[in-house]
Order: C-alpha cells, then sequence, then structure tokens
C-alpha cells in the first residue's frame, strides 16, 4: 500500500502561525470508495487533502473508522476514538464521536449517504478539532 499525491490541479490552502511551529494541516474528505468485500472486510479506498498534500490510499480492513484511521496515522495524524454514535436521520447517516489527538478530546459529527461516508467525514472533523 501507498500513499500518493498525485492528483494534478487540486490544491487546498495551509495555514500557519508565526513563531517557530506551524499549525496543523487542515484534513479534507475527498471520497471513499468501498469494493472486493468478503470474509467480514472489504477494501477502502480514501481520498484526503491534508494542507496542500492529496493522500489516496486503499486499505482492506473491518470498517471504515479503521480505514480512515489507518490512513490519518500515515500522515501523522495519530486519533483514537472513545465514543461512537450513528444514527439515520432524513438528512442521511449522522455520525457522533468523540475522539483524542495527543491530549485533545472533542465531539465531532459528520453527515453522509451512507454509514460509511458519514464515519469517514466525522473523522476528519475529529482531527480538525484536536489538531
Amino acid at each position: 500500500m501507498s500513499i500518493s499525491a498525485d492528483i494534478p490541479g487540486i490544491a487546498f490552502a495551509t495555514s500557519s502561525h508565526s513563531g517557530t511551529h506551524n499549525a496543523p494541516a487542515a484534513v479534507r474528505f475527498g471520497s471513499l470508495q468501498i469494493s472486493d468485500r468478503r470474509a467480514g472486510r472489504a477494501d477502502y479506498t480514501l481520498t484526503l487533502a491534508v494542507g496542500d498534500a492529496i493522500l489516496r490510499d486503499t486499505v482492506r480492513t473491518h470498517g471504515p473508522a479503521d480505514a480512515v484511521t489507518t490512513l490519518l496515522y500515515r500522515a501523522g495524524i495519530r486519533l483514537e476514538i472513545h465514543e461512537f454514535h450513528q444514527r439515520t436521520t432524513a438528512a442521511g447517516v449522522v455520525t457522533d464521536l468523540r475522539a483524542q489527538q495527543d491530549r485533545r478530546t472533542e465531539w465531532a459529527t459528520g453527515i453522509g449517504a451512507e454509514a460509511a461516508e458519514s464515519t469517514a467525514r466525522a473523522l476528519v472533523a475529529a482531527a480538525n478539532l484536536t489538531a
């Protein structure tokens, strides 16, 4: 498995503070495709923007939360899920989760057409909130 930054013509703004430390790069959700489902696992192909880099990778795992946290980890973002709640509403599937990065813990929400997309969006939100 490899991470690639090969989508031409797409750039995302980054921010930094003055001084010796840069602000954490913003994470943005791009897409999530699921294929080759068998034996309780599937291939999750995820595209994220981290700062101005586009990351795309395929992970064979048991669910979207594992796939997204794996790609975030490969990008240097260590996110741990403490609580996870999901429900279907008129707006779509809503995922609420409490996650921690370093010592900062926050609640985040994601909404998607299906559970996997909602989970991915909530984890991206959590990565930004806990940065």
